[in-house]
C-alpha cells in the first residue's frame, strides 16, 4: 500500500513540476514559450485528474478492509477528514491551475502567464500535505519547511527537465542564448537547492529523531540513500557549473550539456522517487523497529570520556589520526608534493578520519538503538525490582554491586574467574539501553551471563532496565542533599490521582518545580509528632514557594499537608529508595522520611530529610525554586540516561 501511495505522488509531483519548469525557462531568456504551451496544459490537466487516483488510493490506504470504497464513501472521507479536506484543497488548486494553462492556448498575455506560473509553484508545494506534512501536531516551522521543501525542489527538478528539453530541441537557437539560459538557471536552482538544503535539515531534524536512526530504520536508511542521491545530482550539476565558466567564448555544446543534464535528471527522479515513499511510511523518529546492521558505534562517554590509559588502543588510534592529518597538511603546503596533493592529501586526511572514528568505535549489536516499550516510570521500575530479585541477585547481589552469593565462583568458558558487573558504577551509563536489552536477551559478553528471554517477555526486559538505570546512579544518589546538584538524574514519572484530570502524572508538571515528599508518621522509628510537624513545614514551604508538591504518606500523616498523591503510592515508594541512600544507612524500600526536589526540567536536584522551625530548610528550598525557575526549560526523553 505504501509503494501505491507513493507512486501516485510521484506521478503527482512529475506532470506538475515539469509544467513549472517549461513555464519558468522561457521566461529566463524573454521568450514567449509558445512551443510548450500546449505541453504545459496537458501536463497541468494531466495532474488534476491524477488528483483523484490519490483520493481512492489513501481511503484505500486508511479504510477497513471490509468496506467497500464508493462515491458515497469517499465523498464522506473527503468531506468529514483532515486528509480529505487537504486533498479537497489541493484538487481546486490543481484545478486552478489547469484551466490557466488551457487559457494561455487562446490569449496572449504576460500578466496571465506570471499568474500561472505562480499557481503552478503552489501546485507543487501542496503536494507536500498530502504526505506527513498533513499532521497538524507538528510544529509551525516543521509545517512550513515542508511546503518550502517541496516547492523548491519541484521547482528544481521541473526546471532540470525542462532545460534539458529544451536542449535537445533548440533547433536554430543561437549558442549565446542558450548559455544565457544555462546561467541564469543555473543561478535559480543555486538558490532553489539552498532552500531544499536548510529545510530538509529542519524536516529530518523532527522525522528522524537522532543520528543512529538514519541507520537503524527503513526511513532512516532511505533517506541516506536519498542523500547518496543528491550527491550524484550534485556532482553532475559541478560539471555543468564548470563548464559554463570555462567554455570558449561564442560556443556552446547544447548536445553534450544536455546529456550531463539528463544524466543528472535521472540521479533527480530517483531522488523523488525515494522521497515519495518516506514521505508516507513511519517517520523514523516514530519508528519502534530498529535495526542496527554495523557491528560498531561511535560515542565518545563510552571511549575517550572513560579516561583510557595512554596504552589503551583509544589513545593510539587517535595519535595516528592526528599524525595522518599533520602528513595531509604537509602533503598540501610542501612545494615538491604539490603535484600529488589534489590525490594523495584526499586519501590521507581519509585515512585520518577514519583512524579518528576508530578512535571512538564501541561493540554494538543489532539491538544497540531499540526503544523500549515501557516508560520510565516508577511503576515500571518497581516490576523491574521484583524482576531482578528474582532472576539476578544470586550473581549481582541485593543492591547490584556485583557481590551475590555465587559471585565468588562463577567462571567462563576458559576456567578463568569472572566478576559479575557492579550495576551501580557509573560504566552502566556508557551503554545504550538497547545493549542492555541486547545482553538480557542472548547473555552477557563475558559468556557467563545466561539470556532471560525463556524467563522474561519483552516488557518485564525492560522493566528491568528501567530498574538498572536507578541503581546505576544510586551511589552519587547517597552524597544528594540539600545544595543543588548538576541535571543527571531524571525523575522517574508515575501517575496521579487528579479528580479534574489536568494534571494525571508527575510529567504533565513539567514547568515549575515539585517537591515530592515521602514520610510515614506512624512509624515507630523517630518521633511521631516532630515528623507530622515536619510534613506540615514541607507542605507550607513548597506552597510559599510555589512548587508543586506531591506527597506519598501513610495515614497517620496530618490530612492538611497532603498534596497531589500517586495512583500507586506503593510503587513509588519503592522505587524512589533506590535513590534514597545515604552514606552509612542501610537501603530501604520504606522511606521513613525524605523529601526530594525537582527542577522544572524534570531532574531531581536535590534532597532534603526534615523540615524544622530551626533548620532553615524551609528558606532553602525558597532559594532552590527560585533559582530553578530562572533556569532554561530542557524537554527530555524519559530514557535519556
Amino acid at each position: 500500500m505504501y509503494l501505491s501511495l507513493a507512486a501516485i505522488r510521484l506521478l503527482l509531483s512529475l506532470p506538475s513540476a515539469l509544467a513549472v519548469g517549461l513555464l519558468l525557462l522561457p521566461r529566463l531568456i524573454g521568450e514567449d514559450g509558445a512551443r510548450f504551451k500546449l505541453a504545459v496544459a496537458a501536463l497541468a490537466i494531466m495532474r488534476a485528474l491524477l488528483g483523484f487516483a490519490l483520493l481512492y488510493v489513501t481511503a484505500l490506504a486508511i479504510f477497513p478492509a471490509d468496506r467497500q470504497i464508493d462515491f458515497g464513501a469517499l465523498w464522506e472521507f473527503a468531506a468529514s477528514t483532515t486528509v480529505g479536506n487537504a486533498w479537497f484543497a489541493t484538487q481546486l488548486i490543481a484545478f486552478l491551475f489547469a484551466g490557466l494553462t488551457v487559457a494561455r492556448l487562446f490569449v496572449a498575455s504576460e500578466l496571465l502567464d506570471r499568474v500561472t506560473l505562480w499557481v503552478g509553484v503552489v501546485v507543487v508545494a501542496v503536494v507536500s500535505v498530502t504526505g506527513h506534512a498533513v499532521d497538524d501536531g507538528l510544529p509551525r516551522w516543521t509545517q512550513a519547511s515542508f511546503l518550502l521543501h517541496t516547492a523548491a525542489g519541484l521547482t528544481w527538478l521541473g526546471g532540470l527537465l525542462g532545460l534539458v528539453w529544451w536542449m535537445f530541441t533548440a533547433r536554430g537557437k543561437s549558442p549565446e542564448v542558450a548559455a544565457q539560459l544555462a546561467e541564469r538557471w543555473s543561478l535559480i536552482a543555486k538558490v532553489a537547492m539552498a532552500i531544499v538544503a536548510i529545510t530538509g535539515f529542519a524536516i529530518a531534524w523532527e522525522n528522524v529523531g537522532s543520528i543512529p536512526n538514519m541507520l537503524a530504520t527503513s526511513y532512516g536508511r532511505l533517506l541516506t540513500l536519498k542523500l547518496l542521491c543528491l550527491c550524484g545530482v550534485l556532482l553532475a550539476a559541478l560539471a555543468l557549473a564548470r563548464y559554463i565558466t570555462r567554455r570558449p567564448e561564442g560556443e556552446f555544446d547544447m548536445a553534450w550539456y544536455g546529456k550531463v543534464g539528463a544524466g543528472e535528471s535521472v540521479f533527480a527522479l530517483l531522488l523523488l522517487s525515494i522521497a515519495g515513499y518516506i514521505a508516507v511510511i513511519t517517520p523514523a523518529a516514530h519508528e519502534t523497529s530498529l535495526y542496527w546492521p554495523l557491528p560498531f558505534r561511535l560515542s565518545y562517554i563510552a571511549t575517550w570520556g572513560q579516561g583510557p590509559t595512554m596504552s589503551s588502543p583509544i589513545w593510539w588510534w587517535g595519535i595516528a589520526a592526528v599524525v595522518l592529518a599533520i602528513i595531509a597538511a604537509l602533503i598540501w603546503w610542501t612545494p615538491r608534493t604539490r603535484e600529488y596533493r589534489l590525490y594523495a592529501t584526499p586519501a590521507v586526511s581519509a585515512a585520518a578520519l577514519i583512524s579518528l572514528a576508530v578512535s571512538f568505535a564501541t561493540e554494538a549489536y543489532t539491538d544497540t538503538y531499540d526503544d523500549p516499550t515501557q516508560d520510565y516510570t516508577a511503576e515500571s521500575v518497581t516490576r523491574g525490582l521484583a524482576h531482578f530479585k528474582e532472576n539476578c541477585i544470586a550473581c549481582h547481589g541485593d543492591q547490584g554491586e556485583g557481590n551475590g552469593p555465587l559471585a565468588k565462583d562463577l567462571k567462563n568458558a576458559k576456567g578463568l574467574p569472572v566478576q559479575p558487573a557492579d550495576l551501580t558504577a557509573p560504566h552502566v551509563g556508557t551503554h545504550t539501553i538497547g545493549d542492555i536489552f541486547h545482553w538480557l536477551t542472548h547473555g552477557g559478553q563475558s559468556g557467563v551471563m545466561p539470556g532471560f528471554a525463556d524467563q522474561l517477555d519483552v516488557d518485564d526486559r525492560w522493566d528491568v532496565i528501567n530498574f538498572l538505570l536507578m541503581i546505576s546512579y544510586s551511589n552519587r544518589a547517597r552524597f544528594m542533599n540539600a545544595q543543588p546538584m548538576i541535571q543527571w538524574l531524571i525523575a522517574p514519572d508515575f501517575a496521579l490521582i487528579d479528580p479534574q484530570e489536568e494534571v494525571t502524572s508527575l510529567y504533565r508538571l513539567r514547568g515549575a518545580p515539585t517537591l515530592i515528599s515521602f514520610a510515614r508518621c506512624g512509624s515507630p522509628n523517630g518521633d511521631p509528632k516532630a515528623r507530622a510537624e515536619s510534613v506540615k513545614l514541607a507542605h507550607d514551604a513548597a506552597k510559599a514557594a510555589g512548587a508543586a508538591h506531591v506527597t506519598i504518606y501513610d495515614a497517620a500523616c496530618p490530612q492538611e499537608a497532603k498534596g497531589r498523591e500517586p495512583v500507586h503510592p506503593k510503587a513509588v515508594e519503592t522505587a524512589y529508595s533506590v535513590i534514597n541512600r545515604y552514606p552509612n544507612v542501610l537501603p530501604s524500600e520504606e522511606i521513613e522520611e525524605a523529601h526530594f526536589v525537582v527542577d522544572r526540567s524534570g531532574y531531581i536536584r536535590a534532597r532534603f530529610r526534615t523540615f524544622a522551625p530551626d533548620d532553615g530548610n524551609s528558606q532553602k528550598l525558597a532559594g532552590l525554586v527560585a533559582e530553578f525557575v530562572r533556569e532554561p526549560f530542557i524537554e527530555i526523553s524519559l530514557h535519556s540516561h
